[in-house]
């Protein structure tokens, strides 16, 4: 499995993966009301965390949190980058929203280990590992492109 978008905001989580990788690949696009369990809410601040650790500038005046991470693959499907996008609280109430140029896998590992850890997160919550309770979730796929000829 290749996840490659994850979105988690206070009312829904959107990931989107595909399957069958290596055969028939499949993209799906999993879309739940159904709150994950605390692992990836965990994950996905421990990213922010980790980018706003003590030597940068922002650490001290703000909290915040990741929302969105898009990863993109190799031809081997390693991870080669990824964007991440959320919003930053200020201790002022100002609220700011930012997303990242592309970040390069293995440029910063601490973060690139808190991106996989997300990812594995995602991983269990699409198995069903991670829910709440049973999900009733369809999983979307985008419409197959027909090759010409009549039926």
């Amino acid at each position: 499995m290749i996840i490659h978008k994850i979105c988690v905001r206070s009312n829904v989580v959107r990931i989107g993966y595909i399957e069958n990788e290596k055969e028939a690949p499949r993209e799906y696009v999993l879309k739940s009301k159904e709150l994950a369990r605390p692992e990836l809410y965990k994950a996905m601040e421990n990213i922010f965390q980790v980018m706003a650790n003590a030597d940068t500038c922002f650490a001290a005046v703000c909290d915040g949190e990741i929302e969105d991470i898009v990863i993109k693959y190799n031809r081997d499907n390693s991870v080669d980058n990824y964007v991440l996008a959320g919003a930053m609280h200020g201790d002022d109430g100002l609220v700011a929203t930012f997303k990242t140029e592309k970040i390069y896998a293995r440029a910063w590992m601490e973060l690139d280990n808190a991106v996989r850890s997300a990812m594995k997160e995602a991983e269990l919550f699409i198995k069903g590992k991670r829910a709440q309770m049973t999900l009733d979730i369809e999983a979307e796929t985008p419409a197959q492109k027909l090759k010409g000829g009549v039926a």
